[in-house]
């Protein structure tokens, strides 16, 4: 009687232990898997960026534009269509001052499939010391919620990337307007 219970507990637990082993449903890449990823986008990228109302219209094209994908994206953001748009002169001569900040994210891969990989953004918040005498510090907060996409095959990338907030000297400025920069360019 002993021998059948220990063996009923080990076929039990040789069955456990394939049902464990086989499902295998974890969320996510591996890492080996995202370190491909990261390489397959690796670049200097040059194009263009569309600058748009969230929900709404096109402001202005910008030429040039460069983003850098390594282990981040780096991409250097104007701020100077926000100048038309601001209406507190002290603030837009800062922003004219400032003329462009520097956007490091972080990537968090959703889907791949060797050519096409899709990808959501974490930028975060950039700060512009100023104050005591100099002009305003000023913190840019940028919305979690926009991504992008890359051809590995086309060398080519497109994300969009969406400031949030504005606070000047510790001050969330009420009226800043939302944009979306949406940029495209190639790997060359």
């Amino acid at each position: 009687m002993k021998t059948k219970n220990l063996f009923g507990i080990m076929i039990l637990f040789l069955l456990t232990f394939t049902i464990i082993s086989c499902n295998k449903e974890e969320e996510g890449f591996s890492k080996e898997e995202i370190q491909q990823m990261l390489f397959d986008m690796k670049g200097t990228y040059h194009g263009t960026v569309q600058v748009d109302y969230y929900q709404g219209s096109s402001i202005t094209e910008l030429q040039n534009a460069i983003a850098v994908s390594r282990d981040s994206l780096k991409f250097n953001m104007s701020l100077l269509p926000y100048v038309e748009l601001i209406s507190d002169e002290g603030l837009t001569e800062r922003l004219r001052e400032i003329g462009e900040v520097e956007v490091v994210a972080g990537y968090d891969f959703h889907q791949s499939d060797g050519w096409n990989i899709n990808f959501g953004l974490r930028p975060k918040d950039v700060d512009v010391l100023g104050g005591y005498g100099a002009p305003p510090s000023i913190r840019i907060v940028f919305a979690q919620t926009f991504g992008g996409d890359a051809e590995v095959g086309h060398n080519f990338i497109m994300f969009n990337i969406s400031p949030l907030e504005l606070w000047v000297d510790g001050k969330k400025y009420e009226d800043f307007p939302r944009l979306v920069y949406h940029f495209r360019g190639n790997y060359e």
